[in-house]
């Protein structure tokens, strides 16, 4: 059953809520007319100290929302910011109850004079519109002003890639002012956090080790331009091109060795297994070639590469002497070149007995001496021997790779990741940099 209290309750909500909207329009409305009418004589083209002669001095800081990874390619970074500029106009002084008044309306807004901040490297820029213009203009009852804004730039950054992917960059973000002299804006860093970062900021594939913050002044004909500057120390992460390029590379040149386990004679094989390693290696150097500027100098992944070249395409020529030398006919009077070693010789050059094959000279002068006094008791039979080769040379040349290589992209390993890895702690120890920001 209804109470009389409640209906009376309810038939009064929806002027209620007619009263509030209208309390609320009439505010709005009142502020619009306050910014009118304290704009009424206000002119937009002078500076705010215009009248003194003075340069108005604008105060600069600079929120990193995110930091995008940068391009080695293209030669640049992305950032996503929040650009705060503050100043002083003193014709935008008001005595009012309310100490601040947020101005969101565009049409106000470009009304008031605000600096004409541009940035030097920047290639491609964007003001955040969603849900809404992402611009604020804030003014205070003494006459500061707050312009604050969204920004994604993609800025330029002339990226050193000798040491590549050991590298570390230093990227700058500079701004200035575009039309206005340094006797009408002069730029300034904020005293506290004149750069704010996220607690947890992540990079793609770089570490932020350091920032520093710095002011300059451009000289052109045209006059001189005040402006500031931000300076990125950024370290590459090695973990990614580890597991891209430097262990795929490793297994293709291990699996070049196996070859070397193949028969001489196995040209199906040794060659398909050569061929295939070294195109393999071909289209990853080139997958990773293309992800880099063409520069004219050797990157430390140049280096890397053509070392794993040279294993594959040795291994490769290597197969081709070992098959040569097991086709290689002996002469009847033909003389070994060389001896070869005992340890190479292998237990199969033993058992058959090849001149100068892991025998020392006695043995040697015996087995000649043996071979003359059995002479072949039928000429047909010693006609349809097979002539002999030099397949235990060639089977020996196998025995000695199955060392020599490995050992040689041992010492290319050892010599190499400790070279580049000190290169970049140098890098960082020349610039002052430590770890942390």
């Amino acid at each position: 059953m209804w109470l009389p209290g409640l209906r009376v309750g309810f038939s009064l909500l929806p002027s209620l809520v007619l009263l509030l909207d209208l309390l609320g329009l009439a505010a709005g409305t009142s502020q619009r007319m306050f910014l009118e009418e304290m704009l009424k004589d206000y002119d937009v083209n002078v500076w705010p100290h215009g009248d003194t002669g003075k340069p108005t001095t604008v105060n600069v800081q600079m929120f990193i929302n995110s930091f995008g990874s940068l391009n080695a390619a293209n030669m640049d970074y992305s950032i996503d910011v929040f650009l705060r500029q503050r100043w002083n106009d003193p014709r935008l002084r008001f005595s009012d109850t309310r100490e601040k008044i947020t101005v969101t309306n565009p049409a106000i807004q470009a009304k008031i004079w605000k600096p004409d901040t541009y940035f030097n490297n920047v290639k491609d820029a964007e003001v955040h519109q969603v849900t809404m213009p992402n611009i604020l203009v804030r003014l205070h009852r003494n006459g500061d002003v707050l312009y604050s804004m969204r920004l994604t730039l993609k800025l330029s950054c002339n990226m050193q890639l000798k040491h590549f992917p050991f590298d570390e960059q230093l990227c700058d973000t500079a701004l200035a002012s575009y039309a206005n002299t340094d006797d009408v804006i002069v730029y300034k860093w904020v005293d506290v956090n004149p750069i704010d970062l996220p607690d947890q900021l992540e990079i793609a594939q770089f570490d932020l080790i350091n920032y520093s913050t710095d002011n300059y002044t451009q000289y052109f004909v045209t006059g001189n331009f005040s402006g500031l500057m931000v300076h990125f120390s950024l370290r590459r992460q090695n973990g990614y091109h580890v597991l891209q390029t430097y262990v795929p590379t490793i297994l293709i040149v291990s699996i070049s060795w196996v070859s070397f386990w193949l028969d001489p004679n196995a040209v199906p094989g040794r060659v398909s297994l050569g061929v295939t390693t070294l195109l393999t290696l071909t289209t990853l150097a080139s997958g990773i070639r293309a992800q880099l500027p063409p520069v004219s100098y050797v990157k430390a992944i140049d280096v890397w590469i053509g070392m794993c070249m040279i294993m594959v395409f040795g291994a490769l020529l290597e197969f081709t002497l070992a098959n040569w030398l097991a086709n290689k006919k002996i002469s009847e009077n033909g003389q070994t070149i060389f001896r070869i070693p005992k340890a190479l010789a292998g237990s199969d050059a033993e058992e058959v007995g090849v001149h100068g094959v892991g025998l020392d000279e006695d043995e040697e002068e015996k087995e000649e001496k043996d071979e003359q006094e059995k002479q072949p008791e039928d000429v047909e039979d010693a006609a349809g021997k097979s002539p002999k080769t030099y397949m235990d040379y060639a089977r020996a040349l196998d025995r000695l790779c199955r060392g020599l290589f490995p050992f040689s992209f041992l010492v290319f390993n050892i010599v190499y990741w400790p070279y580049y890895l000190i290169q970049q702690h140098r890098t960082l120890s020349i610039h002052g940099l430590v770890d942390g920001v």
